[in-house]
C-alpha cells in the first residue's frame, strides 16, 4: 500500500504523530542549552544598546531605593561599530575558477558574474553586516539560502537573514559546517493567511483545529527564554481575534530540517565526484549529464527531510529540494559548539566602569551637602530641619543668636583613591578585550595619517579570529550560490549587467545570456548546469584607503618618470565628479587641430632637418681639411727625405707661425741619410696634384 492509497484517518494519524515528534525535538533543543543562549543574547544586546539595558531591573530598583544614580558610560557600543565598520568597508568577491569536466575559463567569468547579479540582488552585503552584528553581539548569526519564485516564475536565489534568537542548531552537534549537523530547527510566529500562502490550503485547515500551544503570549515570555524583538513595547499584551475584533491569529510553527539516510538518485562522474538528483530534474538536464559523462543510479545517500508543524498539526513534510540546509551560519568566536562574540568578554569590565563612575558621582554628590554641626538652639532665621533641607543651597545665610557658637560645616570624607583608578582599568580593559583605540583612529592631531593607518592595521590582528570565521561563512555562502547556479539556473536567461569602463569611466550596460541553445552548433551558449568549479572568495580593501593609496602610487609614479595618464590619476582620486571631468578632457582631446599649431609644427621639423644639414656640411669641411693637413705634412717629410738640411730651417718655421710640437722636439727632425734622387713629379698644371690648390705650384710645392 502506497502512501496515497492509506486511508485519510491513516494519514491525520501519521501526521499528528509527525507533529508531535517535531515537537518533542523542539522541547529539547530548548532545554538543551538554547533557553539559557536566548536569555544570555537577550542581555549582551542590552549592553550594546544602553540606554538603560545595561543594569538589571534589581539593582535599578535597589538604586532608586538608596537615592543612588545608575550611570551608563556605554564603551561597548563603539567597540563593535568600529569592528562593523571594518566589515562594511571590505566587500565580499565571488569568483570561479575551471575544476573539472566542461568548465573553462571563460565560462567561470560567466558564472562570476551571474553570481555577482545574484549577490547584488540579494542585497548581500548589507544582509551580511547584519549577520555579522548578530554574531559579534549575540555570539551567532544566521543567513537563510533558499530558491523564491515571487518575483520571478523560474525562480531566483533568495538570502534572508534569520534572527538568532529562533534557531536551534543540533545541540548535539560541535563543528561550525552545517553538513555535519543532524538537524536545525527554526521557530517562527506565523498567522494563518502566511500558513495558507507558505504551505498551502490544507495545512491552514489542519492549523486552524490544532490547540497551537502558547499562541495567546506571541512570543512575549516565551517558553524558551525570552521575548523576542519586535517595533511594539515587550508589555503590549495580548493581540488575536478575541481581543482585537477579528486581528490575525498566530501560531508557533516549528520549521525543522533533518538529514535522513535514504535511498536517491545521483548522477557519479568519472572523476568519482557524486551530485544528488532530487528526482525532478528534466529529461535534457539528465541526457547532458549523460553527454558529460555521469552515470545516473541509485544509492543510499543523506537527505535533507524538511517538516514544518505546529504542536499538534502537519503543514509540511516532505524531501528538501536541496541537498543541504537551508541555514548558513557565522560564528565568529567558535570551540566545538561553544560560541562566543565580542561582547561577552566585555560585560564585566562594562559593568566595574557603570558601578565605580555611578559611586564616583554619589561620592562627589554627598560631599555638596555633608551636614552642620549645630548648637542647640542658637539659630535664629530657621530651624534644623530647613538647615538640612537648604543647607546646600547657593547663597544660603545663616543667622545664629549671640553668645551662641557658629554652625559648623561638617568636612566630608575624601574620594578613595581606587575609584578613579578602578574606572581608569575598566576603561583600558574594555579596550583590550573588544578594539584598541589604534583601530579606531582617535589619536591626536599630531599623529601622521599614515601612522595612524599603520596602528589600525597592526589592531586588525585582533579581529583576526571573527574575519577568519566570516571568510568561512562567506564560502558557504558563495558554494550555495554555485549549487543554485548549477541547479535551478538552468533555463535561458539574460541579465543586464551594469560596469564601469577601466578606461574612460563611464557606467555602461551589457547584456548576458546563458544557457542558450545554438543550433548551429548543437550547443548551448554560456551553460552554466556542467562543469565544476572552484569558488574563490576574496575581500575587497576598505574603499576610502584603497582608493587614497592608488592615487598616492599614481603621483608617486609620475614623480618617477612614469607617464600615468592624466585620466588614470582623475580616475584614483577622491573628486565627486571625477567622472564627468575625464569626459570633459577625451572631449578636448576630440577637438579638431589649430591650422597654426600645424603650421608652427611643420616649421620646426624644417629647422630640425636645416640644422642637420648644416651639421652635416660642418662634418664634410672638417675631414677635408684634415685630409689637406695630412697631405701637406706628407708632401714636407718627403722634401726633408731628399734634403735633410733643410729640417732645422723647417723647424724654425714651423715654430715661427706658431706650430705647437705635441711630440718630442725637434717638431721636424733631422734625417741623416744621403740625398737621394727625387721621384717623378707631376708637373702639368692642368692635373696638380692637389686639385683644389695645386700642392706642386708655386712656393708650396718647393720648385723654383
Amino acid at each position: 500500500m502506497t502512501e496515497n492509497d492509506k486511508p485519510a484517518e491513516a494519514h491525520e494519524q501519521d501526521g499528528t504523530q509527525l507533529a508531535r515528534e517535531n515537537w518533542e525535538r523542539y522541547q529539547y533543543c530548548v532545554s538543551r542549552g538554547h533557553r539559557d543562549y536566548t536569555r544570555l543574547a537577550s542581555r549582551l544586546e542590552g549592553f550594546y544598546l544602553g540606554g538603560g539595558e545595561q543594569w538589571s531591573r534589581e539593582d535599578l530598583e535597589i538604586l532608586h531605593e538608596q537615592g543612588r544614580p545608575a550611570y551608563e558610560f556605554n564603551e561597548v557600543m563603539p567597540a563593535i561599530n568600529a569592528a562593523v565598520g571594518y566589515q562594511i568597508h571590505n566587500r565580499m568577491d565571488i569568483a570561479f575558477r575551471p575544476r573539472g569536466g566542461d568548465a573553462t575559463k571563460e565560462l567561470a567569468e560567466v558564472r562570476t558574474k551571474v553570481a555577482k547579479q545574484i549577490a547584488d540582488n540579494c542585497r548581500l552585503h548589507w544582509k551580511e553586516t547584519e549577520v555579522f552584528g548578530d554574531g559579534m553581539i549575540q555570539q551567532r548569526g544566521f543567513f537563510d539560502v533558499r530558491m523564491g519564485y515571487d518575483d520571478a516564475v523560474l525562480g531566483e536565489l533568495s538570502i534572508s537573514v534569520l534572527d538568532p534568537l529562533d534557531v536551534m542548531p543540533d545541540p548535539d552537534a560541535k563543528s561550525y559546517d552545517p553538513k555535519d549537523w543532524a538537524d536545525v530547527t527554526v521557530s517562527k510566529w506565523l498567522t494563518l493567511d502566511e500558513i495558507e500562502g507558505q504551505y498551502g490550503k490544507d495545512a491552514r485547515l489542519r492549523a486552524e483545529g490544532a490547540r497551537a500551544l502558547g499562541d495567546e503570549d506571541f512570543g512575549e515570555g516565551d517558553d524558551d527564554g525570552t521575548s523576542r524583538n519586535k517595533f511594539g513595547w515587550q508589555d503590549t499584551g495580548r493581540y488575536d481575534a478575541e481581543y482585537a475584533g477579528g486581528g490575525p491569529r498566530r501560531l508557533r510553527v516549528i520549521d525543522r530540517q533533518k538529514r535522513v539516510l535514504s535511498q536517491m538518485q545521483v548522477a557519479i562522474f568519472p572523476g568519482g565526484d557524486v551530485r544528488q538528483l532530487a528526482g525532478d530534474e528534466k529529461p535534457e538536464v539528465l541526457e547532458q549529464l549523460r553527454a558529460n559523462g555521469a552515470f545516473i543510479t541509485r544509492r543510499m545517500m543523506k537527505r535533507v527531510r524538511w517538516i514544518v508543524s505546529t504542536c499538534d498539526a502537519l503543514l509540511h513534510d516532505t524531501w528538501s529540494p536541496y541537498d543541504r540546509f537551508t541555514v548558513v551560519p557565522f560564528f565568529p568566536y567558535f570551540r566545538r559548539g561553544k560560541t562566543r562574540g565580542m561582547v561577552d568578554n566585555a560585560v564585566g569590565p562594562q559593568e566595574a566602569l557603570n558601578k565605580a563612575v555611578s559611586q564616583y558621582v554619589h561620592i562627589i554628590n554627598t560631599t555638596a551637602n555633608s551636614g552642620w554641626a549645630v548648637e542647640q538652639d542658637s539659630l535664629t532665621n530657621m530651624t534644623t530641619e530647613q538647615l538640612e533641607e537648604f543647607g546646600a543651597s547657593t547663597g544660603l545665610v545663616v543667622e545664629y543668636a549671640t553668645g551662641k557658637r557658629p554652625p559648623q560645616k561638617i568636612q566630608p570624607n575624601q574620594v578613595p583613591a581606587g575609584v578613579d583608578r578602578i574606572i581608569d582599568r575598566a576603561a583600558g580593559t574594555l579596550k583590550e578585550v573588544t578594539v584598541p583605540d589604534a583601530m579606531r583612529g582617535t589619536q591626536g592631531p599630531e599623529t601622521s595619517g599614515i601612522a595612524i593607518q599603520s596602528k589600525q592595521f597592526a589592531a586588525q590582528q585582533g579581529l583576526a579570529v571573527p574575519l577568519d570565521n566570516l571568510a568561512r561563512t562567506r564560502a558557504m555562502v558563495a558554494d550555495w550560490i554555485d549549487y543554485a547556479i548549477t541547479k535551478y539556473y538552468d533555463s535561458e536567461r539574460v541579465f543586464r549587467i551594469t560596469k564601469t569602463d577601466p578606461l574612460s569611466g563611464k557606467e555602461v550596460e551589457e547584456e548576458l545570456t546563458i544557457n542558450q541553445w545554438v543550433p548551429e552548433s548543437g550547443g548551448y551558449l554560456n551553460d552554466m548546469t556542467s562543469g565544476e568549479y572552484d569558488v574563490v572568495v576574496t575581500e575587497q580593501p576598505m574603499q576610502v584607503t584603497f582608493e587614497n593609496g592608488q592615487f598616492q602610487q599614481a603621483m608617486e609614479m609620475r614623480g618617477a618618470g612614469v607617464r600615468v595618464p592624466d585620466s588614470v590619476v582623475i580616475r584614483h582620486s577622491n573628486l565627486t565628479d571625477k567622472h564627468e571631468i575625464i569626459q570633459q578632457m577625451e572631449a578636448a582631446s576630440a577637438t579638431p587641430p589649430d591650422p597654426l599649431a600645424e603650421a608652427e609644427a611643420v616649421l620646426a621639423q624644417a629647422r630640425a632637418r636645416l640644422a642637420e644639414a648644416q651639421a652635416e656640411r660642418a662634418r664634410a669641411e672638417a675631414v677635408n681639411k684634415s685630409i689637406e693637413g695630412m697631405f701637406s705634412s706628407a708632401q714636407t717629410a718627403t722634401l726633408v727625405a731628399q734634403n735633410p738640411a733643410i729640417a732645422t730651417a723647417a723647424d724654425g718655421m714651423w715654430k715661427s707661425a706658431g706650430g705647437i710640437d705635441k711630440d718630442a722636439a725637434p717638431a721636424i727632425p733631422s734625417i741623416d741619410a744621403p740625398a737621394v734622387a727625387p721621384p717623378e713629379q707631376n708637373t702639368n698644371p692642368l692635373t696638380p696634384a692637389n686639385p683644389s690648390v695645386g700642392m706642386n705650384a708655386g712656393i708650396e710645392g718647393g720648385q723654383p
